[in-house]
């Protein structure tokens, strides 16, 4: 998991980085971290890819506020931690959707506690993966992007919103696997992403716009696993 801190005491960088990696050595977590002096020093850097960000509300410039807002409106999964002199700056938290904050001087007891909540929310808001052994090497496909997966002779297409993606194996291999990420059945050729499916009629679904069959011997498990799907 990637962590960004942002402060622009130096200080206080330093007794975050070992605060984090205290807890990483002690929870068996791989915690990668990255120290920014300023709000604007985390915007010009070409690091990204964070899961979470710790922000010194008050700063020089650009505030942690001002920064994470600028964040939030690129990055709707990272999750952001504030630390602050005074508890009355946390309420302007909720408009980024900060998930905590700690009141400085900071102690190892009361950031660990509020870096575990950050590090469960932040797991929460990873986009779930598959990584399938194409023809090409192993590729990591987020679930989300995954519209279905087609038979096609000896081979399976994973098709996504971005392309295709040809593997070896059967359907018979690979649809518990799927199955587990919220996909069904519909055709004896087809496995599909429930989450993309937005239109199921006689005999075939639309999903993401495509046409996709809708096999008799497989609609009432395809329309069982639909309406689960969308009862959450």
């Amino acid at each position: 998991m990637k962590i960004g801190i942002v402060d622009d005491e130096l200080d206080m960088r330093t007794q975050l980085e070992a605060y984090v990696r205290r807890y990483g050595a002690e929870a068996g977590l791989r915690l990668q971290t990255a120290c920014f002096p300023s709000g604007d020093a985390l915007l010009a850097s070409a690091e990204e890819g964070f899961d979470i960000l710790i922000f010194d509300v008050d700063m020089p410039g650009r505030s942690g506020l001002e920064t994470a807002r600028e964040i939030r409106a690129r990055d709707e999964r990272v999750t952001i931690l504030f630390v602050t002199n005074m508890a009355q700056y946390a309420i302007n938290g909720y408009e980024v959707e900060a998930v905590d904050y700690v009141i400085k001087p900071i102690g190892y007891y009361d950031f660990s506690m509020k870096l575990r909540r950050a590090i469960k929310r932040a797991r929460q808001n990873r986009p779930m993966v598959l990584v399938v052994d194409t023809l090409g090497g192993p590729v990591r496909l987020e679930v989300s992007q995954i519209l279905y997966v087609e038979v096609m002779g000896h081979y399976l297409s994973y098709e996504t919103k971005t392309g295709s993606f040809r593997v070896r194996g059967t359907m018979k291999e690979h649809e518990p696997e799927l199955k587990k990420h919220g996909f069904a059945r519909s055709h004896k050729s087809y496995v599909v992403n429930l989450a993309n499916t937005e239109n199921i009629q006689a005999g075939e679904l639309t999903v993401c716009g495509r046409s996709v069959p809708l096999g008799r011997a497989y609609k009432d498990s395809f329309l069982a696993a639909y309406m689960q799907y969308l009862r959450g």
